[in-house]
């Protein structure tokens, strides 16, 4: 009888080890968070600039960064997982900026290389971007890397290749600011060039050209440049610009008359509209920057959020 009791008790007790084991689980992951079509702004509204995350009606803003290293130039992955961005962590003589890659809720920040003007490849397996050690001396000779979507396997894509990059939807063109430097007054232009090769370069578009973005559908760029616009106290402002990705059709779609810089225009996923950011000039000669929306065709141009310190943005897809 006390054999059959203590088979009966200790088969009771492996229920219980087993029932104990399957009902502690670890706590269930919560549903992460669907960051396609938010737009991701730096702003020093807090102090320190740091990323901040919103719909792109300017509700739901979350901030994602904080500590005492500033953070800028977010730039989201192709499938809204990822975002890489400057900081000035870990920074010493001729390394100004690192780069950082986080989750897109600001989780698992690490630190990588140096360089800036990052950009990712559209298949989301690499990031490209520029380092000039000698930058800040004056001797501007960027060369543009590219490292894998984990934060490894640097490798040199070209030498003297500094200035702000977009490639096509296809990844087979990159489109570059270049400078002459034997202009006696900086009069950029745009490049086209094929991708891997690096070759059959060309010049497209109307001098002045800045901070291009690639469309989403692979047909048209968006840039910043002050052709055309208003002269104030002998400074032309920078408006934003469309045209043909062959550089024809060239047409401006924002043309205010104040002492405004319009600048760092990105696309909405849908190519509908764009974001970019407004340098303004206050009366008491500050400088206020905004994050400005408008329709592709000019239209419902407006701001976004009511926040004076908005750095950077940028438009997940």
């Amino acid at each position: 009888m006390l054999k059959k009791v203590s088979t009966i008790t200790m088969t009771a007790g492996i229920i219980l080890v087993i029932f104990f084991i399957f009902s502690c689980k670890q706590p269930v992951e919560p549903v992460s968070t669907n960051y396609h079509n938010k737009i991701l702004f730096s702003s020093s509204r807090s102090g320190i600039p740091q990323l901040y995350v919103m719909n792109p009606d300017g509700t739901d803003i979350q901030q994602i960064t904080s500590g005492k290293y500033f953070h800028g130039e977010g730039r989201w992955s192709p499938d809204a997982k990822q975002i890489v961005c400057v900081t000035d962590e870990n920074t010493d003589t001729g390394c100004y900026n690192r780069m950082e890659l986080m989750n897109a809720n600001g989780t698992y920040q690490r630190l990588l290389y140096c360089g800036s003007q990052m950009v990712w490849f559209p298949t989301g397996e690499r990031i490209f971007y520029t380092y000039c050690p000698s930058c800040e001396i004056g001797i501007y000779n960027a060369t543009l890397y590219s490292i894998d979507a984990q934060g490894n396997n640097k490798i040199i894509v070209s030498h003297d290749f500094g200035g702000d990059i977009t490639f096509s939807p296809d990844g087979k063109t990159i489109a570059y600011v270049y400078t002459n430097s034997s202009d006696s007054i900086p009069n950029p232009v745009l490049k086209l060039i094929d991708y891997p090769t690096l070759s059959n370069t060309r010049v497209v578009g109307p001098k002045g050209v800045m901070v291009p973005f690639w469309s989403p559908n692979g047909q048209e760029i968006v840039f910043s440049s002050p052709n055309g616009g208003a002269n104030i106290n002998g400074v032309q402002v920078y408006n934003i610009f469309i045209m043909n990705s062959d550089g024809t059709n060239v047409r401006r779609i924002t043309n205010h008359t104040t002492s405004e810089h319009y600048l760092y225009p990105r696309w909405s996923p849908d190519g509908s509209k764009i974001i970019f950011i407004a340098l303004v000039n206050n009366p008491n000669g500050h400088q206020q920057s905004y994050l400005y929306m408008v329709d592709k065709n000019g239209s419902n141009l407006h701001k976004v959020i009511d926040d004076a310190t908005v750095i950077t943005a940028d438009w997940s897809k």
